[in-house]
């Protein structure tokens, strides 16, 4: 097992709102950004060619956000991305992200479907895919707000 997939970027200054901190419904593009990458190690080909050449996607179905400390612009933040659980079709990843003064600063869990861009189908999660994203298996410790996760969840 690898543990958590790392990820760093510099915030942008476009990123930023009225009072100087990160404007929050970009921390889910940073957590999308980060995710292209993971994808691009866990699957061994850029996320782009995922989509193109193999036809497979990663939509999200469900997210919880927990915003702890602002993020301001000049900060480089520092996301972890763990494999919390996979279904047969679907993920559950974890992102945990702060500024490298040790405090998480925000916190997401996202459930994605694995689809067939063709049909925008669920499809079955490969042995080949899940044998590489096991390597970032991390334990489950609920949601962001402390809430045990759903027996619904993947």
């Amino acid at each position: 097992m690898d543990g958590p997939f790392r990820w760093q970027r510099p915030l942008a200054f476009g990123d930023v709102d009225w009072a100087g901190i990160l404007y929050y419904p970009r921390f889910l593009h940073y957590c999308h950004l980060a995710f292209e990458d993971f994808m691009g190690e866990v699957a061994g080909l850029s996320y782009a060619r995922f989509l193109g050449e193999l036809r497979r996607g990663f939509p999200a179905v469900r997210v919880e956000v927990d915003y702890r400390r602002p993020f301001r612009y000049g900060d480089v933040m520092t996301m972890e991305i763990g494999v919390l659980a996979i279904g047969d079709r679907s993920l559950r990843l974890r992102y945990r992200a702060g500024v490298g003064d040790g405090e998480i600063h925000a916190e997401a869990v996202i459930t994605t479907a694995l689809v067939d861009m063709d049909r925008f189908r669920s499809t079955p999660v490969t042995p080949e895919l899940r044998a590489a994203l096991e390597r970032h298996r991390v334990p489950d410790e609920g949601t962001p707000d402390g809430v045990p996760p759903s027996d619904a969840a993947p």
